[in-house]
């Protein structure tokens, strides 16, 4: 099963509005902390919420990268410099058609400018 297909997220309120608009562009179900009156909210809490909805979160936030994760946890974190649109878009676009969400079962994913790397969650 690949990301193409239709998916759950949940953008952290320090992701663009644009990539929010290219993933519903592309008929993925896209709320953000902003759209449920969560701005503020601290990561573990965030990271809860996301594995209560079963959404994949999406963030920019590299303090993540060193969260303790359980196996309901789905997670990409985009470290890409300079970190703008013009190259966040384009690695998320080829992602989308590269990933197999199975991958992300027992790991967290790491999104850069031209691939991706897997950490365990454990």
């Amino acid at each position: 099963m690949s990301l193409s297909n239709k998916y759950n997220f949940l953008l952290d309120e320090n992701v663009s509005k644009r990539l929010k608009t290219f993933l519903k562009d592309r008929g993925h179900y896209v709320k953000t902390v902003q759209d449920l009156n969560k701005r503020s909210i601290k990561n573990n809490d965030l990271l809860k919420l996301s594995r209560e909805t079963k959404d994949i979160l999406i963030t920019y936030d590299k303090d993540f990268i060193y969260k303790k994760y359980q196996k309901e946890d789905y997670l990409i974190i985009i470290d890409i410099h300079p970190l703008i649109d013009d190259n966040v878009i384009p690695a998320f676009e080829k992602l989308l058609k590269n990933l197999s969400v199975s991958d992300m079962k027992d790991n967290i994913l790491i999104l850069y400018e031209n691939n991706y790397k897997l950490k365990s969650k454990f």
